[in-house]
């Protein structure tokens, strides 16, 4: 009797965590490139490149596409939220994801970078199967430059790309008590051979 309600448990519990599973994808991965539109394939693009820490908390396709464009990741035509994912975008944004765009001959040539992932062995008749052999990358570029004062006797900013936190007392008021200002130059009369002013 036990042993028959802890396989129920186990049946219901495995029933209701499925859905969830299923709901819980982000993109879907298994299916074919015409059926992904180009929104659902930057945001794949960017949890996969590891690049979602640079993002809003929800983040819209347009935050999206910046954090890939400013990464060197943009479709021939550039991002179109509402645009069905080509092979040929999915093969090109694949291989400038890999950092290898150039080792491609002839950019322009769609079919040259079809033909250089499946020379790698990568299929891209699905969007799982084309981004399964990407990593994280690992020195990826914010599009956010972040401003701080970096040096407490100079007031001005510089743009970094993190942000830098340095304590240090205010040095103005002290800047501004030993400032050397320049001596200003006395006219000078002309005078002639012997001292008379013309």
């Amino acid at each position: 009797m036990r042993k028959m309600f802890l396989m129920l448990m186990a049946v219901v519990c495995a029933l209701w965590v499925m859905p969830a599973t299923r709901a819980a994808d982000p993109a879907p991965t298994n299916q074919a490139t015409a059926q992904v539109t180009q929104a659902e394939l930057a945001r794949l693009l960017v949890d996969v490149l590891g690049l979602s820490r640079f993002l809003p908390a929800n983040p819209t396709p347009g935050d999206c596409f910046k954090i890939l464009m400013s990464n060197g990741i943009v479709p021939k035509e550039g991002w179109n939220a509402a645009k069905a994912v080509t092979p040929a975008d999915l093969a090109r944004v694949v291989v400038q994801a890999m950092k290898r765009a150039n080792e491609i001959k002839h950019p322009e040539v769609d079919q040259e970078w079809i033909d250089f992932l499946t020379g790698l062995g990568i299929a891209i008749d699905t969007i799982g199967k084309a981004t399964k052999p990407l990593e994280p990358l690992a020195m990826p570029i914010s599009p956010y430059a972040y401003t701080a004062v970096v040096d407490p006797l100079n007031k001005e900013s510089k743009n970094i790309m993190a942000p830098i936190t340095q304590y240090g007392a205010d040095m103005t008021p002290i800047r501004e008590l030993f400032r050397f200002l320049p001596l200003q130059p006395k006219p000078v009369t002309p005078t002639g051979p012997q001292g008379t002013r013309f």
